[in-house]
């Protein structure tokens, strides 16, 4: 039987371990305590959930159109960008033109109804599709 070698790639460099099967490899590659004190490990923040909920960069209609889509039973992490974009552009049409409040909040409140009311058909698609995971 060859011997196997298993290759652990870091920022700062490659180890290269020599097993006698892929197993031992695989614990240690899985393991994460490689590079630990290295400076390697840092905590991470999803950019995407941080852009779905309009917090970077700050966007208050994104906040309002994730806020619409997870009271509808959508969850928007799980819709695609292109559609969730252009979702946001239909919002942002209704409470520039067609909302008819004085104040944001009203507006915003207003083109909710109007999407609901005139995007009912994709929102249903979405519901069976991306439906929000149980609490």
């Amino acid at each position: 039987m060859p011997l196997l070698r298993a290759t652990i790639v870091l920022r700062v460099g490659t180890i290269v371990l020599p097993a006698a099967d892929g197993a031992l490899a695989r614990r240690v590659a899985c393991s994460g305590n490689i590079g630990q004190g290295l400076g390697q490990r840092r905590t991470f923040t999803n950019w995407w959930h941080k852009w779905v909920d309009g917090k970077n960069p700050d966007s208050p209609p994104a906040v309002v159109v994730s806020k619409f889509l997870r009271s509808e039973g959508i969850d928007p992490y799980r819709l695609p960008r292109d559609e969730l974009e252009d979702f946001r552009n239909k919002f942002l049409m209704e409470a520039r033109w067609f909302a008819k409040a004085e104040d944001d909040d009203g507006k915003y409140g207003e083109a909710c109804e109007l999407l609901k009311a005139k995007r009912s058909a994709i929102l249903d698609q979405w519901r069976d599709q991306h439906p929000l995971p149980p609490p």
